[in-house]
């Protein structure tokens, strides 16, 4: 697994040699291309790219892959949180042939709930046929798989993006060391599979991707990690909960491949809420949201054993777009994402197959 050995060593460097390849029987020159953030729709769109001859470096802030469907550990190994993206359904018959890829190499299952929707501890039925699928044993298993064989930088955040004549350069700053490195490296294209609001910093002044990201606005989610010594007898594993401060709640327990002495319970806030709470601590949010678990549960909760939260501060696109993609011409610069393909994990990877499509 390439990925894993660069985000213990950043600084392990590749041959910058750029090869032709043959695309239909025309000769094409193989691209270096950029793309920051390795997130789904990020590992998609290289996956897509490398496969097609091009090379392609990925640079991520984060510690490993996957973005919002990381998975949360602690020093006890027996606590895993899937606290960012919950479950995935597949509609689309390219991203449904993809998640069977995944089924069969035991990173991907469905997850049987039971689902329903909560209010006060008066239970009703989950909107919603679809199968939901969880990575296993945990939500990042399938970025996991998808980053084999690609070349990730891990604890890498790109802070400039520099153009040089019909190139870029990238400068990274390495939030191990704080050390602030101009990568050696030319890149021919830059994909941004970050948020809108930070693609929006790295753009050039003159990009005519300016407006699009200014008007794609992502809500906050205050989540919350709970786990208990005891089961607290819940006949469902999650449920959409309704006139709360929270908008879902799962036990981890009730997905497949997750082994635990605890019983581990994920708690999202609504967008409102989160919005409301987006700069109050953890020691501020963790009892509001306890009462407000116990409410929808309509019982008194047991003391948990574990508690801890994360603020994502970009996490769920109000108003998604459909198109995709988007590609500023000029500059070489393309963006994507959950968020420019209707949103959900399917999204996300639809809009890394669009934008690397667009770079073909």
């Amino acid at each position: 697994m390439i990925w894993l050995e660069i985000c213990k060593n950043p600084d392990r460097k590749r041959s910058s040699t750029r090869d032709e390849y043959s695309n239909s029987g025309v000769t094409v020159k193989s691209k270096h291309v950029a793309i920051i953030g390795a997130g789904l729709s990020g590992l998609t769109c290289a996956q897509k790219l490398t496969g097609k001859g091009h090379r392609v470096t990925i640079f991520d802030k984060g510690r490993g892959v996957a973005g919002r469907m990381s998975v949360r550990r602690t020093s006890d190994p027996s606590l895993q949180f899937d606290h960012g993206a919950q479950y995935f359904t597949a509609r689309h018959p390219a991203f449904q042939q993809q998640v069977e890829k995944w089924i069969q190499q035991n990173v991907v299952a469905i997850w049987e709930g039971p689902f329903v929707s909560l209010e006060q501890g008066e239970i009703s039925a989950a909107p919603g046929q679809d199968s939901r699928y969880v990575g296993t044993p945990g939500m990042n298993a399938l970025c996991k798989a998808f980053a084999n064989d690609l070349e990730i930088h891990c604890s890498q955040r790109v802070s400039q993006m520099i153009k040089s004549g019909s190139s870029w350069k990238i400068v990274t700053d390495e939030l191990t060391s704080n050390q602030i490195t101009e990568q050696p490296e030319v890149f021919d294209h830059i994909v941004l599979t970050i948020p809108p609001a930070q693609a929006i910093n790295l753009l050039p002044d003159n990009s005519s991707l300016h407006n699009t990201c200014k008007t794609a606005i992502m809500d906050p989610c205050r989540c919350v990690m709970l786990a208990f010594e005891s089961s607290l007898n819940i006949d469902f594993g999650a449920a959409f909960v309704q006139n709360s401060p929270l908008r879902w709640i799962a036990c981890e327990n009730s997905k497949p491949g997750r082994n635990s002495q605890y019983e581990c319970w994920t708690l999202h806030a609504s967008p409102e809420w989160s919005q409301e709470y987006v700069d109050s601590t953890h020691e501020t949010t963790l009892p509001l949201l306890l009462d407000a678990f116990a409410s929808a549960l309509g019982k008194s909760l047991p003391d948990p054993v574990h508690t801890s939260s994360h603020r994502w501060l970009y996490a769920i696109p109000r108003n998604p777009l459909s198109e995709g993609s988007f590609q500023d011409a000029e500059n070489q610069i393309t963006i994507c994402g959950d968020w420019c393909h209707e949103a959900r994990v399917e999204g996300a990877y639809m809009s890394g197959i669009s934008a690397a499509d667009k770079i073909l």
